[in-house]
């Protein structure tokens, strides 16, 4: 140090600024802190505990890329293997992983594969480590290898889709994807990604990959997954006889419907044309009168509620069709 407290031009450090290692040039130094300088002539303050290490040689963009490369190759089962069960620091594991006493390049090295493996090391503090006990580390290993193979398989059916064909799985959960999406399912990543990379919406992707065969059926099942989301079957249910007497209108009335209608369920009557007073009624089927509260058919209509406005964003009634965000 010279006698106006600054630092040998010399002297650099690793630090840590927020979760990202960072390497500069010492300017001055106080008793908890010390001035750096980034290669791009940035100056940062820099708190004691954050210092990691401290070297002379190569300078500090030259270390970060020395490093980096050497981290990679790190095999980190082995590592995980000479880690003590105690607390460490990287230099420690870095004497033990490379034998003898570990270079600035390779101290650094073993500091950046520690902090990217936390299924294998605990983070105990500013370079301080410990190692993951057997079990969690095969549970994060089976973890790490299902979203791999979970990410091969989206990737998989999104080159099928830009090529012109439906998955099996996709197929099957069509009108869920499109109309219902659960987005973290590997269907919906795969459709998304496809309309991604052949730049289609997802609908006309769909269409060109053959899933929907025809505009019947692509409207005939979107009505049956928004208003009968539990299916279309029914139990065999036998409605009550209804024994109050229901009183009749003495008058003629007229269905308006066409010839194939099977259920006349209204009809208009009109009295005294030409008399000056004239009577108009409208009559409507009263079904309810059939249903009893807590009887079989009451159950049947609770358990399926009925669908509303699409404004009301009622569980049956999903929003219009989504598109991926780009």
């Amino acid at each position: 140090m010279a006698g106006d407290g600054t630092i040998a031009p010399s002297m650099h450090v690793l630090f840590d600024e927020a979760g990202k290692f960072l390497a500069g040039r010492i300017l001055s130094e106080a008793e908890a802190s010390a001035q750096v300088e980034l290669d791009s002539g940035k100056r940062v303050k820099v708190k004691s505990a954050n210092q990691l290490l401290r070297f002379d040689k190569p300078a500090p963009a030259e270390l970060m890329a020395q490093a980096a490369p050497l981290a990679a190759e790190i095999e980190l089962p082995l590592a995980w293997e000479f880690a003590p069960e105690a607390e460490f620091g990287f230099g420690e594991l870095a004497a033990d992983y490379f034998g003898g006493t570990p270079g600035v390049a390779q101290q650094a090295a073993m500091l950046l594969a520690l902090y990217e493996a936390p299924h294998y090391f605990r983070r105990a503090g500013k370079g301080r480590f410990k190692k993951a006990p057997a079990d969690i580390v095969a549970q994060a290993l089976a973890a790490i290898e299902k979203k791999k193979q979970i990410a091969a398989q989206i990737s998989a059916w999104a080159d099928e889709l830009a090529a012109g064909s439906t998955p099996g799985p996709i197929r099957e959960q069509l009108y869920k994807i499109l109309f219902r999406p659960d987005k973290n399912a590997p269907e919906y990543k795969a459709v998304v990604e496809a309309a991604r990379a052949t730049q289609l919406a997802p609908l006309a992707l769909l269409q060109k990959a053959g899933a929907i065969e025809s505009a019947y059926q692509f409207h005939w099942q979107r009505f049956l997954f928004e208003n009968f989301p539990k299916g279309t079957g029914f139990p065999a249910l036998q409605a009550p006889a209804i024994t109050d007497e229901l009183p009749l209108a003495d008058v003629q009335a007229y269905s308006i419907d066409d010839s194939s209608t099977t259920e006349i369920d209204d009809a208009l009557s009109l009295q005294g044309l030409g008399t000056g007073t004239v009577v108009l009624g409208i009559h409507i089927a009263a079904p309810g009168l059939a249903v009893q509260p807590g009887d079989a058919l009451d159950a049947l209509a609770r358990a399926r509620p009925p669908c509303t406005c699409r404004a009301t964003r009622s569980p049956c009634c999903p929003t219009t069709w989504w598109k991926p965000t780009r």
